[in-house]
């Protein structure tokens, strides 16, 4: 790679499926593991509920447990989407043009007109989703770049081990 022509140029649009796949991996965890810790605290309330038997202190435990599976359920599934569509139709972000172009030792972010440069040493997590992939930085900033912008597998494994760590 030089330093005056990018190894990999890509420009795209993010439409709300692409968005909501980056979303997810930012704020549900990067693993798969750990979107089920919460979950599963919940089911174990409820659990220890019946052990202490529902007749006495122990319903109200189960009532808890069962409270507090509800509400992840209706964020993750129902609330956080349908706020996270409407923020992207206000605010029209699948109509911006964005792009990242990566260099030997740093990477340049286009977005709105704007030109952003990081160095690769600034990425504190990179994580791989059904449509996208998750670059965040050190400074929470996070990019979302869809495997679709991708022309060929070759520029995607670059992509891929330019970032995995």
């Amino acid at each position: 790679m030089s330093d005056t022509k990018p190894a990999l140029s890509l420009r795209y649009f993010l439409d709300l499926e692409e968005s909501q796949d980056g979303f997810a991996l930012a704020t549900f965890g990067k693993k798969q593991f750990t979107r089920f810790i919460t979950p599963l605290i919940s089911i174990a309330i409820i659990i220890w509920g019946f052990y202490l038997g529902f007749n006495g202190v122990g319903r109200y435990y189960v009532g808890l447990g069962a409270f507090f599976l509800i509400m992840q359920i209706l964020m993750r599934y129902w609330f956080l989407p349908m706020m996270f569509k409407r923020q992207f139709v206000k605010y029209q972000f699948g109509k911006s043009e964005q792009g990242i172009d990566l260099y030997q030792d740093y990477a340049e972010l286009h977005a709105n007109g704007r030109k952003n440069v990081f160095h690769y040493a600034d990425v504190a997590n990179f994580a791989t989703g059904k449509l996208t992939y998750m670059l965040e930085m050190k400074n929470r900033t996070v990019v979302i770049v869809p495997k679709r912008a991708f022309e060929n597998s070759a520029d995607q494994a670059i992509f891929e081990n330019t970032f995995k760590k």
